[in-house]
């Protein structure tokens, strides 16, 4: 029986078809053992690492070039550091779906865990967004102007070109340009104020505080801005500590998105001196990234990306072509979570071209701390402990007073921030008595609008400055319609002669509609005056209450009263980190009463411990160029103030951006190449060559200068009037600056067909202007303002008066050219670019733009006169140079802009006299008299020729404020 089972089974195995049938079938229920693990045992976990693989490619920054002066010293350079990145990538929707929460939520968890790592660690986070929230719990933008309307572009989406929008919508944007820095953090933070469609935006929780939703929300705004990037990483945090490192590090699994890196940050030596020729670099804007990447394609290697950091201002600007490194690249394997599984290909990004400046660094720096201590002895001659001014144009004092309220207003003392967390107890007591001071100064506002009966005049000095301030408010809120007012209506015309009071004016705006109501708390449809006028005061009330610039117009009435003292504001100073207590006589004085407030300025000021940049009083800012008479290169090209390029750069430090821009003293402003004045008696030598080339006067020509030119009406004072100069010839003339000889020059040329026409004057002072390179830019390779040659009065325009009005560069470019006898150049800051393994890949030329011949005679007559004007006895400033080694020519000049401040001070020279090598102007606006102008250049040329041993010496005494100059008649 077995056998014959045995012979079966025998027979069946040698069927393949059957042994294949059992193959076949044990290897299938092999599969479906196995499919059943993975499915449904092991189903949910295979489910959540799940992965697609998809291939990125993500670029990486090049090295930007270093910034060289002309003898190869480090500008601009640099620097690598460690970095906290954040990446806005797929882990958060797996995590939000694993913790049933949303991808905002998770995205704001991880972020404030980081800043709070950093933040324990003395790390600073990038905050780029310009928006702060000051002690008081106020929101304030740090950005103004176009910057901060960029900005608000950039949050709400809105583009230039709003023509096929609705009514609502173009309504909408209005309201979002518009938008206050509470109303931008609120639609950041849930949607608010958004356009359909927008969605809560960040959605950051309730359960933050704003300060910390704020910091939160700026990570969240880079990151926003790179949105259509997906891959791209945003810097939260440059420079990080060794245990912000270590932290993060152990914490990477339960921080996704979050990395550590490295990268260049932009180092900056001589940074302030330095800062408006080298400038800054910062994270690129959209419109940047627009204009830099127009007709490019991803694959470009110069092409960039959102989180490149590219030049702002300065060269760093000009040739951010040649610094910016090409991008490399990097292809990356991610997985569904936004893992990188692999990387298949690396392409290194390169390095930038070397700049190498025609600037002398150690020179330029010499010569801004000069220019600080000369202006900052022009305000110590000025300062008084009386309130007036003084009635004299040529000596206008600045009572102490306005320092006070000087450094409040420029916001070096920062009245928002005395009530914060980490306010000292004196800056709350002070906090407290500023909010009590200006409660009554609403209080009393209201009542003088709605109570008093005084024309505008007639009120306090105090009452006129609020009510100024609340006409200004209604016109900017809109609720005082402009648009509807008619300017030619007799209450309206009473109201802006000071004959009417501000009350009496809004009630009769009202009347007459011009007030519109629709914004004020009015509940009846039907209303009489008096019942819209208590609205109107109730809503000025309001937006009193919640103004922090009225917090300052306060501050300087209750200054000028009395009511807050000296003493009370410079202590502040203390208190708020400016200037430290410790090893300080002057703060022990200040604070026991020995020592006055007015003493206490004066000392600070004469130490440069606090400077005329930042009291922006007159004057505050000035500029000197510097250039190579045989060459046109720029030896040194100074704008003071300037400003820490070093604290704009790798992340704006907001506070500090928001003092520069609101700083009376205007530190972000190029004043070499942008602040245009009249040149003043600087334009003689011009004339001079111009009547002598015209054949109008010889150089043995006599004119007998009376004081009161009457050959146009009305009549021409010379600057010596009511006495006179009596007869000189055109190097005396030069010499004395006798305005009455040049006008006869102004008036002769304009009568050379013999019957006189101011036209045809100017047409040849516009002529010898452009032979002698004054009406043109000045070549140097930054932007800057274009010149105006005077149209009207050949008369006046002929000693510098009239419509002319240029930048110190284009002036400076015309003393180059009266250096050397006619050769016009185009001025030239850069000697050359290399790359990184040294070659030169172009080189900056001497850039010759013309040639004028003049005769040999007129040369001598114009620079003799020059000479006479440092030498000679007539001159008002030759005892300036006594003892003066260099033989050195120049030219006085003063330009009255404003009748209620003091006149702009310039000086243009040039030396050695008989073979100039270098020529120096010096431009003070505000700066009171030419000699204060003279004496800077004086000292620049002691500087520039003086041995090193004595330039050591001299540097060593750089840093106090020197006496101004005697202030002489004459210009």
């Amino acid at each position: 029986m077995l056998r014959k089972v045995y012979q079966k089974a025998e027979k069946l195995l040698e069927n393949r078809l059957l042994v294949l049938t059992v193959l076949f079938g044990v290897l299938f229920c092999i599969l479906v053992y196995r499919v059943f693990i993975l499915q449904i045992v092991q189903g949910e976990s295979h489910r959540q690492d799940f992965t697609y693989k998809v291939e990125k490619t993500v670029k990486i920054s090049g090295t930007r070039g270093n910034i060289y002066d002309s003898n190869g010293k480090l500008l601009a350079y640099n620097k690598l550091v460690y970095t906290v990145t954040f990446q806005n990538d797929n882990a958060f929707k797996t995590l939000a779906e694993k913790n049933d929460t949303s991808e905002n939520y998770e995205k704001n968890r991880i972020i404030y865990e980081v800043i709070k790592i950093l933040e324990s660690n003395g790390d600073t986070f990038i905050n780029d967004i310009p928006i702060e929230i000051t002690g008081s719990g106020k929101f304030r933008f740090t950005e103004t102007g176009s910057r901060l309307e960029k900005f608000k572009r950039d949050v709400f989406g809105i583009g230039k070109d709003t023509s096929d929008l609705s009514a609502s919508e173009k309504e909408l944007r209005e309201k979002q340009l518009n938008a206050s820095a509470k109303e931008v953090f609120e639609y950041l933070r849930n949607g608010t104020l958004g356009s359909a469609g927008t969605g809560k935006m960040f959605d950051i929780d309730k359960k933050y505080s704003n300060k910390d939703a704020l910091k939160i929300m700026s990570v969240r705004y880079s990151a926003f801005l790179s949105r259509y990037s997906q891959y791209m990483k945003v810097t939260i945090a440059s420079e990080i500590s060794n245990k912000s490192i270590a932290e993060i590090e152990e914490r990477s699994g339960n921080l996704p998105g979050i990395d550590i890196s490295t990268k260049s940050i932009r180092v900056y030596n001589k940074s302030e001196a330095m800062s408006h020729v080298v400038g800054y670099t910062g994270t690129v804007n959209t419109d940047e990234l627009e204009e830099y990447n127009k007709g490019k394609s991803e694959d470009d290697k110069d092409y960039y990306s959102m989180d490149e950091t590219v030049g702002k201002a300065g060269i760093e600007k000009e040739l951010e072509s040649y610094l910016h490194g090409d991008s490399g690249s990097q292809t990356l394997i991610v997985n569904n979570i936004g893992k990188i599984v692999d990387t298949t290909k690396t392409v290194k990004a390169g390095t930038g071209n070397n700049v190498t400046l025609s600037i002398d660094s150690e020179l330029q720096e010499y010569v801004y701390n000069l220019l600080e201590k000369k202006i900052a002895g022009i305000v110590l001659s000025k300062l008084t402990p009386s309130d007036s001014k003084g009635t004299n144009r040529e000596n206008i004092k600045i009572p102490i007073k306005d320092t006070y309220y000087a450094l409040i207003g420029n916001g070096i003392i920062d009245l928002e921030n005395l009530n914060g967390n980490d306010a000292t107890p004196y800056e709350k007591k002070i906090y407290k008595k500023i909010q009590k001071l200006k409660d009554s100064a609403i209080d009393s506002t209201v009542d003088m609008i709605m109570n008093s009966h005084k024309s505008y005049k007639s009120e306090s000095d105090e009452r006129q400055a609020y009510a100024t301030y609340v006409y200004k408010l209604l016109t900017s809120k809109k609720i005082l319609l402009s648009s509807s007012i008619d300017t030619k209506d007799k209450t309206y015309q009473k109201w802006k002669n000071e004959k009417i009071g501000l009350g009496e004016f809004l009630r009769y705006a009202i009347n007459k509609e011009w007030i519109d109501i629709s914004n004020l708390s009015i509940k009846s449809k039907y209303n009489d005056t008096e019942e819209i006028m208590k609205a109107l005061a109730s809503y000025i009330e309001d937006q009193l209450i919640e103004a922090d610039d009225f917090d300052m117009t306060v501050c300087e009435q209750k200054i000028d009263t009395g009511k807050l003292s000296g003493r009370e504001v410079c202590l502040l100073l203390y208190e708020q980190g400016i200037l430290k207590k410790k090893g300080d006589s002057d703060y022990t004085g200040l604070k026991s009463g020995s020592l006055s407030s007015y003493s206490f300025i004066y000392n600070k000021l004469k130490k440069l411990e606090i400077t005329p940049a930042q009291l922006g009083l007159d004057p505050c800012s000035g500029s000197i160029v510097i250039t190579d008479s045989k060459t046109g290169k720029v030896k040194a090209m100074v704008s003071y103030p300037g400003y820490d390029s070093n604290r704009l750069s790798n992340g704006t430090d907001s506070g500090y951006y928001r003092q520069l821009a609101n700083s009376t003293s205007t530190p972000l402003y190029n004043q070499v190449l942008n602040h245009k004045t009249a040149p003043g008696s600087t334009f003689k030598p011009l004339s001079a060559l111009a009547g002598l080339n015209e054949k109008v006067i010889t150089t043995g020509t006599t004119i007998n200068c009376t004081g009161l030119y009457d050959k146009i009406t009305p009549a021409a004072k010379c600057w010596k009037y009511p006495d006179k100069h009596g007869s000189k010839n055109v190097s005396g003339a030069i010499e004395a600056s006798c305005n009455y000889f040049f006008y006869e020059v102004g008036y002769q040329l304009g009568n050379k067909s013999g019957t006189y026409s101011s036209k045809q004057g100017l047409k040849y002072l516009e002529k010898y202007a452009t032979e002698l390179g004054l009406n043109k830019k000045s070549g140097i390779e930054l932007d800057e303002a274009s010149p105006q040659v005077s149209d009207e009065t050949s008369v006046r325009s002929a000693i510098g008066q009239g419509r002319n009005s240029f930048t110190p560069s284009q002036i400076s470019n015309y003393v180059t050219t009266l250096s050397n006898r006619g050769t016009v150049f185009d001025l030239s800051i850069l000697d050359k670019i290399t790359n990184d393994n040294g070659k030169t890949i172009k080189k900056y030329n001497v850039k010759k733009k013309g040639k004028v011949t003049y005769k040999t005679e007129y040369w001598d007559a114009v620079q003799s006169g020059m000479r006479r004007v440092v030498t000679g006895k007539d001159s008002s400033v030759s005892s300036i140079f006594n003892g003066t080694k260099v033989e050195i020519a120049g030219k006085t000049g003063t330009a009255q802009e404003d009748k209620k401040r003091p006149n702009h001070a310039l000086f243009i020279s040039f030396a050695p006299y008989k073979d100039p090598e270098i020529s120096v102007t010096v431009v003070i606006p505000y700066g009171y008299t030419s000699s204060n102008a003279a004496s800077v250049a004086k000292d620049v040329y002691e500087y520039y020729f003086a041995g090193d041993k004595k330039k050591a010496q001299l540097e060593k005494k750089n840093n106090i404020a020197t006496e101004a100059a005697s202030s002489v008649a004459g210009d």
